[in-house]
């Protein structure tokens, strides 16, 4: 079995442009890690050598449950670096949806707001620290079990994220610390997530381009569920995405309250039965003007209202509160009379 320093190495669970990772046992202290190789077409250009320890280093300074343990860098015997990890056993978001969609299960919107409340803590973990991520994508994203003191991301019955999964972040390879100075000479990032910033070379970069990433995968993810894009949730997402840079939400706090607001507003109503009713619940109370529920009844999809008096329903609870108050008027008028 191929051993990478005192590791046991089990298996390879990822591969990229710059560098390979395999999952290990660690014989001495008993516990499985996440080995991060650079590759040999890297490993010996300066620059990205530098870059692969200043993973480290930024992986180091944030220190947050929020992103993957950095536990040392050592180095091969041919002189390529590598990195000890922490193992997220749960593999990634990305893996998740394949999963998902490997046997023909569609998340909801509730998966989708747990994953924005917990995609909004992580980046405000990392921003907070003054590092900006420069490459959010499912893939990045790993699930483990909550950190202590930590509570779960997920929920009982959750598809996307289990009752006890918890999301944090990984691979900081184009991170950046937000204080350099140094410009950017080329452009950085996966197309399909990527700020248009990043794209421009010299363009200064902060925490907006995360929060557009995050945006572009939240999308995917609503895009996955079998239910219709809320309009205040794609409002919200396109002010994570603005084109204009300055537009957009200016931290992910903000992000991340706006965007878990919408898809509150975007779930069923709370329901109750009737007695009578033969078919089905109905809801509690109207929605809001601008909060229309996005999730049917199975038994009795409900059609849209054609205005606020257009069915027979509205138009009897309207002639009997007009009755009502009417009632109401007389016996004022006879009291008062009365009294004089």
């Amino acid at each position: 079995m191929e051993a990478i320093g005192r590791f046991v190495v089990l298996e390879r669970i990822g591969v990229g442009a710059h560098a390979a990772v395999y999952r290990a046992e660690d014989p001495v202290l008993d516990q499985l890690v996440a080995l991060k190789v650079l590759s040999a077409n890297v490993a010996f250009d300066p620059d990205g050598r530098a870059r692969f320890i200043k993973e480290a280093r930024l992986m180091r300074r944030i220190d947050s449950a929020r992103t993957a343990k950095v536990y040392d860098v050592a180095q091969l015997p041919d002189g390529r670096p590598y990195l000890v990890l922490e193992l997220a056993e749960r593999g990634t978001l990305d893996g998740r949806l394949d999963e998902l969609e490997e046997r023909g299960t569609a998340i909801t919107v509730r998966d989708v707001r747990a994953a924005a409340a917990a995609l909004g803590a992580s980046l405000a973990a990392i921003h907070d620290r003054g590092v900006v991520h420069r490459d959010i994508k499912p893939s990045n994203i790993l699930i483990r079990p909550p950190a202590d003191g930590h509570p779960p991301d997920g929920y009982p019955g959750g598809v996307l994220l289990r009752d006890d999964d918890f999301l944090v972040l990984t691979d900081f390879g184009l991170a950046k610390a937000l204080e350099s100075t140094r410009r950017v000479t080329a452009a950085v990032g996966t197309p399909a997530y990527m700020a248009p910033e990043q794209a421009a070379v010299g363009a200064p970069i902060d925490g907006r381009a995360d929060i557009f990433a995050a945006s572009a995968v939240i999308a995917e993810l609503l895009d996955r569920t079998d239910e219709p894009r809320h309009p205040r949730v794609g409002a919200a997402l396109d002010r994570g995405m603005a084109r204009n840079r300055d537009d957009r939400h200016p931290d992910a706090r903000t992000w991340t309250r706006d965007l878990v607001a919408a898809l509150d507003g975007s779930l069923a109503p709370v329901t109750v039965f009737h007695p009578g009713d033969p078919v089905a619940p109905r809801p509690a109370a109207e929605p809001a003007p601008d909060v229309v529920p996005v999730v049917q009844y199975a038994q009795e999809p409900v059609a849209p209202r054609p205005g606020l008096l257009g069915g027979p329903v509205m138009l009897a609870v309207f002639a009997a509160a007009v009755l009502a108050i009417a009632i109401a008027l007389v016996l004022a008028y006879d009291y008062l009379g009365g009294a004089r």
